[in-house]
């Protein structure tokens, strides 16, 4: 009997020891921050690019002449499009 309780006791430690290291891995991760100090944080608000039709978060995207764009790339050659 006393083999028995001390696998009891053995399992109960092992299934505790289990869900302590169990609740480290399942904390809240915090959202990474910005790419570089200096960008800005996205909004939630998807724009589309008037280019290519491609929906992204308005703080990730380049903004001119009241138009929205993916990247500078396809912002440029629309302004060039427009001329």
């Amino acid at each position: 009997m006393g083999k028995l309780l001390q696998l009891i006791i053995l399992g109960v430690v092992a299934w505790v020891v289990f869900r302590l290291l169990q609740g480290k891995s399942a904390l809240p991760r915090q959202a990474p921050g910005p790419a570089s100090p200096g960008a800005a944080p996205s909004s939630g608000v998807m724009r589309r690019c008037a280019l290519c039709q491609v929906h992204i978060p308005e703080g990730e995207s380049t903004q001119s002449r009241g138009q929205y764009f993916c990247c500078e790339a396809h912002r440029d050659a629309w302004v060039r499009e427009q001329h």
